[in-house]
């Protein structure tokens, strides 16, 4: 076994097993095991007005013109 897999394999071992599960979703991910899932906590925490999502591309579309 290589150095740097004896390091990893130190590393894993040390880890709390609150954070083994999202390590081992990232490994599977890049062997192709498993599709890409994201943790996306902060989804739904938007808070604006009613129409907001309405007038996103009108938002957006003054944004990029500020920076001209």
């Amino acid at each position: 076994m290589s150095l740097t897999r004896a390091e990893l394999h130190e590393l894993v071992d040390r880890l709390p097993d609150e954070k083994v599960g999202p390590l081992l979703r990232l490994v599977q991910c890049e062997l192709g095991d498993q599709p890409i899932a994201r943790d996306l906590p902060f989804i739904g925490m938007l808070a604006a007005e009613p129409d907001f999502a309405e007038r996103s591309e009108e938002i957006l579309h003054a944004e990029d013109n500020r920076f001209l």
